[in-house]
């Protein structure tokens, strides 16, 4: 059994940073579970590979998100859903962590999309003016409504 305060919880120093790029320059990425032992740094293997990811690797890119990623992120995650990591494999530059904290304090409101219910994603059977029946998700039906702007008159089967 470990000891309980074996790893180090909280912010990074500057220091700690300091140390895991150092590490990183020299043996490079990969084993990340050999990195607190051969630095002594007090932080566990998979601390060291987020904070590399997602901080410290010069493939990350900082800053605000451009007027052309928003859209490439809106329309992916209307393709995809919440699936952050195949979208940021598509946003170059951008992790997916970056895309998820962007999306939920950003754009889901930007848009106008509340937080998921117990009903999100559930299927409704729809019934269009014109007597065709389809079965569609909530999800799908709201975003295409915000997204495209489209508004078909529908009606619910339980209407």
């Amino acid at each position: 059994m470990k000891p309980e305060n074996l790893y180090k919880k909280g912010l990074w120093t500057d220091e700690e940073d300091r140390i895991l790029i150092q590490y990183i320059t020299v043996q490079g990425t990969g084993k990340w579970n050999r990195i607190p032992k051969v630095t002594g740094l007090k932080r566990c293997g998979r601390s060291c590979r987020l904070r590399w990811l997602n901080y410290l690797s010069p493939t990350v890119k900082r800053g605000d998100f451009s007027e052309q990623e928003e859209d490439l992120i809106i329309r992916l995650q209307n393709l995809l859903g919440n699936r952050w990591s195949l979208i940021a494999g598509r946003v170059p530059g951008r992790t997916d962590n970056q895309i998820k904290n962007h999306w939920n304090s950003h754009l889901r409101k930007k848009l106008g999309i509340h937080k998921q219910n117990k009903s999100w994603g559930k299927l409704q059977n729809t019934r269009y003016s014109d007597g065709r029946d389809s079965l569609i998700t909530l999800r799908q039906s709201a975003l295409r409504c915000r997204i495209d702007g489209s508004s078909d008159e529908r009606k619910t089967a339980f209407d």
